[in-house]
């Protein structure tokens, strides 16, 4: 760390010229114009003095990085005066220069190693959420591929029946007693209250023939996963709840199958957990029954229901345990084409930004919640102010605000209504380890121009 001065022209090394007006070790000036060409005892005698504090700085100005006005002040004070008046103003000057030089070449080869660790991070987070993204879809098909199986043996069944067994022999084939009260989808009748009937239904047969009523949320397969979870780890037999099945008379409203009879308005999630975690289990243990209790499920059905009673069913239940208003039916909730514009956006941001979603709804911040972001979008009317027709669109400009979050300094944001000081330096720091901003405040969703540098609970 210590600065190298060089003697130059024709003087022996280590031997420097006085400089007009400069102190001496004697304590005289050399007088002004004088020759720098011609050296004199005092000189040498006053760069040797000179070296000598050189020397001692060097030992002990371990401190110089935080710079020269920190160091006037500091312990070394007076060999820094004493060092100005051997070398003069100018001299000075350019040592203090060097100085900063250095320091600031140490600072920018600083930056560029924390951009280049923060680069790799990006890069691997970015591998890390492709991954995520995988086991997803993998899931996905997994239950596709259970949905195909249970569909196929039930196949197998109707044919044996078909080439001359009878209808005991297949219904047992099926998992099913041969019993006059057991429904060929919903199983064994528990009882039937006129305006309902209530089953003991098997989860794997009612998942692979009863679709999803069109207007009910869609299957994330996230939340079945977290919902199997769950279930693995507790001692709770069965399953809580019922599913709610509507048997309709207009058979259009029906996506995904040509000819139904039911829908399914509630319980989706809770029987993609079912067949992710039977189909664990089984591969576990392939010769061991399911433990008791999980191979059923209450369904109750509403017979010879129309589309209008199956979106009040629908809006019934939700009302009960609070549904997203995007996805009440009717005018409530959102337009069909207003919801796939959401929909849409909201999905590719969470495939992009899959390690910062979180299938609770009470997520804490900076995380989000994939419906609760569906909900806002709804509710602010983003999609109708701003003119978007296409999810692309709204991506886009979800992207561009996260971007300018972003942008916002630390110490800019503040803590917003009880979320505590640490709380939020804690989120921005993984936020910014995972370049997602969005889930620190809900503000930017209404600011069409700037965006607010607040924070503050129920993000997610």
């Amino acid at each position: 760390r210590g600065v190298a001065f060089v003697s130059t022209g024709g003087l022996p090394a280590g031997l420097v010229p006085c400089r007009p007006g400069s102190i001496s070790a004697l304590g005289r000036r050399a007088p002004v114009g004088a020759p720098l060409s011609a050296p004199r005892k005092d000189c040498r005698q006053g760069v040797v003095g000179a070296k000598a504090i050189l020397d001692k700085l060097a030992q002990g100005m371990q401190g110089i990085t935080a710079g020269l006005t920190d160091a006037i002040n500091g312990p070394e004070k007076n060999d820094i005066l004493q060092l100005r008046e051997a070398l003069g103003d100018q001299e000075f000057d350019a040592v203090k220069d060097l100085v900063s030089q250095l320091m600031a070449q140490q600072r920018k080869e600083m930056r560029e190693v924390k951009a280049q660790s923060a680069a790799e991070q990006k890069k691997l987070q970015r591998e890390l959420n492709g991954y995520s993204n995988k086991v997803r879809d993998l899931e996905f098909q997994l239950i596709m591929a259970a949905n195909e199986v249970t569909d196929l043996e039930e196949q197998i069944a109707d044919y044996k029946y078909e080439l001359g067994g009878d209808e005991e022999t297949a219904v047992q084939l099926r998992g099913r007693p041969a019993n006059p009260e057991v429904h060929p989808v919903f199983g064994t009748l528990i009882s039937d209250f006129g305006y309902k009937k209530v089953y003991a239904a098997d989860p794997a047969t009612i998942y692979s023939k009863v679709p999803i009523y069109k207007k009910q949320r869609t299957f994330r397969t996230e939340r079945a996963s977290a919902m199997a979870e769950a279930k693995a780890k507790m001692g709770v037999s069965g399953w809580p709840g019922t599913i709610t099945v509507v048997e309709l008379d207009d058979q259009a409203v029906v996506q995904g199958a040509d000819d139904p009879t039911f829908v399914l308005v509630d319980g989706q999630h809770r029987l993609g957990a079912y067949t992710i975690l039977s189909r664990r289990l089984k591969s576990r243990n392939p010769g061991q029954p399911l433990p008791a209790g999980m191979g059923e499920m209450l369904v109750e059905v509403y017979p010879q229901a129309t589309d209008e009673m199956a979106a009040e069913v629908f809006t019934e239940i939700n009302k009960a345990e609070p549904c997203k208003l995007v996805d009440l039916p009717g005018q409530s909730g959102a337009p069909p084409e207003v919801r796939a514009v959401i929909d849409e956006a909201a999905e590719e941001l969470r495939r992009m930004h899959a390690n910062m979603f979180k299938p609770s709804e009470k997520c804490r911040t900076p995380h989000m919640n994939i419906d609760n972001l569906r909900d806002e979008l709804w509710q602010s009317g983003v999609v109708t102010r701003m003119g978007f027709t296409r999810g692309d669109e709204l991506l886009q400009w979800m992207v561009d605000k996260n971007a300018k979050l972003g942008e916002i300094p630390d110490e800019e944001w503040t803590p917003k209504r009880r979320t505590r000081a640490a709380t939020l330096q804690n989120a921005l720091v993984k936020a910014r380890a995972n370049g997602f901003f969005l889930g620190l405040e809900w503000d930017w969703i209404n600011d069409d121009e700037a965006v607010a540098g607040e924070a503050g609970p129920g993000t997610a």
